[in-house]
């Protein structure tokens, strides 16, 4: 059943004007079909943002991303080996009677590798 909007009367589904005031009907039926449109391009449009949030988590959770030290693939192995040459490093200052002092050294790498991570960071974000 369609409602008047002029006097309230109701009509049948297919009548063009009011039975009651003779009010056109069609009015009311275009303004309908444009709320159901209008509702249609709204799910489409929040469906297609779940998916690109979706692949986007897809990506920052992903196992090759578990992989990552300081934004950079295979991060882990360069943990290892920069453990390793400070303890090569230290070794051979016990046995040279070097005076070398790893702190600094330290303090250099650890910023150059989150220098490189950014920056290896910011290249796989223009593509």
């Amino acid at each position: 059943m369609v409602y008047c909007v002029k006097c309230g009367a109701q009509n049948e589904d297919d009548a063009t004007h009011c039975v009651s005031c003779g009010e056109p009907l069609g009015v009311s039926r275009r303004e309908s079909r444009g709320w159901e449109e209008e509702i249609e391009v709204r799910a489409e449009e929040f469906g297609e943002r779940a998916e690109r949030f979706g692949r986007r988590m897809e990506n920052e959770f992903s196992p090759a991303r578990a992989r990552e030290c300081f934004g950079l693939p295979g991060g882990t192995s360069i943990i290892g080996v920069l453990i390793g040459l400070a303890i090569i490093l230290w070794g051979a200052s016990t046995l040279m009677d070097w005076n070398l002092d790893l702190g600094p050294y330290a303090i250099i790498v650890f910023g150059l590798l989150i220098v490189a991570g950014v920056l290896y960071k910011q290249s796989q974000d223009k593509r």
